[in-house]
């Protein structure tokens, strides 16, 4: 049997709690020319994960609590995209957070 294994927030100097500001980009090889049933599906799990994201032209940015929560909600989707029949799936993940202060999708805009 697995152990429990706690999720871990990233925290400021303070200890108070900071936001993870990541951009994904997830690309089906080997299929058709069309991405947006693959993308769809993938916000489909954001959408029932709680997590708010902001869908770009070529990927998605997210904010998420913890490393944890990023990475879960990457192998769902790399999942669901494999049980669609997707044989190859790149990744591309870029990862924001500052333990200086909070920082957030709309913050990252008006700067």
């Amino acid at each position: 049997m697995g152990k429990t294994v706690q999720k871990s927030s990233i925290l400021s100097k303070d200890h108070t709690r900071l936001m993870i500001v990541a951009d994904i980009r997830i690309v089906a090889v080997g299929t058709s020319t069309s991405m947006s049933q693959h993308v769809k599906a993938v916000h489909d799990i954001l959408d029932e994960e709680g997590i708010k994201y902001m869908s770009g032209p070529m990927s998605t940015a997210l904010e998420v609590d913890s490393l944890d929560d990023l990475f879960d909600v990457i192998e769902q989707s790399n999942q669901v995209l494999a049980d669609r029949g997707v044989q190859r799936i790149l990744t591309t993940i870029n990862i924001d957070y500052r333990l200086d202060k909070e920082i957030s999708m709309k913050s990252k805009l008006g700067s």
